[in-house]
């Protein structure tokens, strides 16, 4: 499964959470893979503004969750089959 979120873009720093005066990137970590694996996470959108971010990172994990759920079905229907 993988987890979104939202940071400040490298060499930026936010005053406080929702800072409109920099930029953003979305960040996605798949945690279905050890902590020390290489290539766990990635960035997905650069150079973003803190609104549309937030949307996109609400937008993915909407989607992660629907998609989570309809695989835990799938897998329980093939258990039962």
């Amino acid at each position: 499964m993988f987890i979104y979120s939202i940071q400040a873009m490298p060499g930026q720093k936010a005053k406080s959470e929702g800072d409109t005066s920099i930029k953003y990137r979305i960040k996605r970590v798949d945690d279905t893979l050890a902590t020390g694996k290489k290539g766990r996470s990635e960035i997905i959108r650069n150079n973003l503004e803190y609104d549309e971010a937030m949307k996109l990172v609400e937008r993915f994990n909407s989607m992660e969750s629907k998609s989570q759920g309809m695989r835990e079905e799938a897998a329980r229907q093939n258990s039962q089959a």
